[in-house]
């Protein structure tokens, strides 16, 4: 005869036990019965037979079952309040030895080791402080000014050619500041005319580098931190531009090295 219990009966006490399905039916079929054997419990649990021996052994492990050493073998399940006071005492040593173990870890040469590690060579990362987005040009402006005030080396605007002028009506004004902090300001871009008013404004706080490469927008500060504009301008209306905002070495030097070596004369 079957087990009638339903699925989810089953489920509950799978997750209250720990135990996988066909260890579930196995145990409920053997606390039915009390006692049986390894054929008997697979045809009432509705379980391979040839699963049902390493399924007891898994039981007996765990303390949920014993093995009556009769002809044939049979197994008898240990009665509900007696197992958990077991599995209770289990845990109880388990956690006890794992205490143990951590006290003496907390002692230990390795344990140093990897606190000195870490107090020397990993750093936490904060991701709002590697990379942030900004959108709208107000916005973006606002914080690409912010940068460049606290600039104290060197000043990159890569740009293109219909991009220069707001550039520097945009940006023209802390860029001056920049200038008059001692820092250094270049400004690159494909353009080959450009009208002398635009030229004079940029020699007012740095150097115009025509190069043969458009490769975009771009602001970088101090080498450690870049603005990458991610729209094509001509497409995107000024409320929906986007800026990511990268702090780190690597990119802004990959870019500065690209586009000095497009400059042309």
């Amino acid at each position: 005869m079957a087990l009638s219990f339903s699925e989810d009966y089953i489920a509950k006490i799978r997750r209250m036990f720990g135990l996988n399905l066909y260890e579930a039916k196995v145990w409920i079929a053997l606390l039915s019965q009390g006692k049986s054997t390894s054929g008997k419990l697979s045809e009432i649990a509705n379980i391979p037979k040839s699963r049902a021996y390493d399924i007891l052994v898994s039981l007996e492990n765990g303390g949920f079952i014993v093995r009556d050493l009769s002809k044939p073998i049979s197994y008898r399940a240990i009665p509900p309040k007696e197992l958990i006071e077991k599995l209770e005492e289990k845990a109880k040593e388990s956690m006890e030895q794992r205490i143990e173990k951590l006290s003496k870890l907390r002692s230990s040469a390795v344990l140093t080791d990897l606190q000195n590690l870490y107090d020397k060579g990993i750093k936490y990362v904060d991701e709002g402080k590697v990379a942030n987005s900004y959108q709208g040009l107000d916005n973006i402006y606002f914080r690409i000014k912010k940068s460049i005030g606290s600039a104290k080396n060197e000043i990159v605007v890569v740009t293109t050619e219909e991009s220069l002028e707001k550039k520097i009506d945009s940006l023209g004004r802390a860029l001056k500041k920049a200038k008059a902090n001692n820092v250094t300001v270049h400004v690159y871009a494909p353009v080959k005319d450009v009208n002398d008013t635009i030229v004079n404004e940029i020699k007012q706080f740095g150097k115009l580098n025509k190069t043969d490469l458009d490769i975009g927008r771009f602001i970088i500060v101090d080498g450690n931190e870049i603005f990458i504009f991610t729209e094509n301008e001509q497409e995107t209306h000024p409320s929906n531009e986007v800026v990511l905002h990268i702090r780190g070495k690597y990119l802004p030097e990959r870019i500065k090295k690209l586009v000095s070596s497009h400059v042309v004369s």
